[in-house]
């Protein structure tokens, strides 16, 4: 049997937990702002603070991969889980923008389910990355993944039936304002999904 001369870095682990923490707080923040429609540049600016927050979390991960001589996932995989899971913090503070650009001042009532639906999923998608440390004992990281996917479809679903239902007003800048919004919800929701797949390869490749 073979054996490494060098200990893994397991450090890693603990920096994917920080930025689940950070993404967890993007989600929240965002989902507090739509409760009390306020989309002003003090509540853009918690969202802010939370990627840049998460950019530097990051970052740091990326710095220690090229210091790393023997990590504990696959490099590529430690890379692409830590740039699209960083990602989904992106795209809150960009549809969070968008909002803020368009003066939405009511919200959307279908828009609210929605927005519960990434809450929900980057809660999943976190508890996801909590099992990251033993990837053997699968089920449970599995069992999240797949819910991260149910929601994804769940998001499609509803993305439909509300820009079906944008096109019977005849407000053409509603219209257009809401699409653009509801589009941009159904990413973060994707990319989501794209990080519960990251993970489940992992646990392929491990298994």
């Amino acid at each position: 049997m073979g054996f490494n001369l060098l200990p893994k870095e397991y450090e890693f682990f603990d920096m994917f937990d920080k930025l689940a923490v950070e993404c967890i707080a993007a989600s929240k923040q965002f989902s507090a702002n739509v409760d009390s429609e306020s989309f002003n540049a003090e509540s853009l600016q918690k969202i802010k603070d939370i990627e840049h927050a998460a950019d530097s979390i990051t970052f740091e991960i990326f710095e220690k991969l090229n210091k790393t001589f023997i990590t504990p996932l696959d490099r590529e995989d430690i890379f692409s889980l830590a740039h699209e899971f960083d990602s989904i913090i992106d795209l809150i503070l960009k549809i969070s923008n968008m909002m803020k650009i368009y003066n939405i001042d009511k919200v959307n009532k279908t828009f609210i389910d929605v927005v519960k639906l990434i809450d929900d999923s980057i809660f999943s998608l976190s508890e996801a990355v909590k099992g990251l440390r033993n990837l053997k004992d699968s089920k449970d990281i599995m069992k999240h993944c797949v819910e991260v996917n149910h929601l994804e479809s769940l998001g499609d679903q509803l993305r439909n039936e509300a820009i079906a239902e944008l096109f019977t007003y005849h407000d053409a800048i509603y219209i257009m304002k809401w699409k653009d919004i509801f589009q941009t919800s159904e990413k973060i929701l994707d990319q989501c999904d794209d990080v519960a797949k990251i993970i489940g390869s992992l646990i392929v490749k491990q298994a």
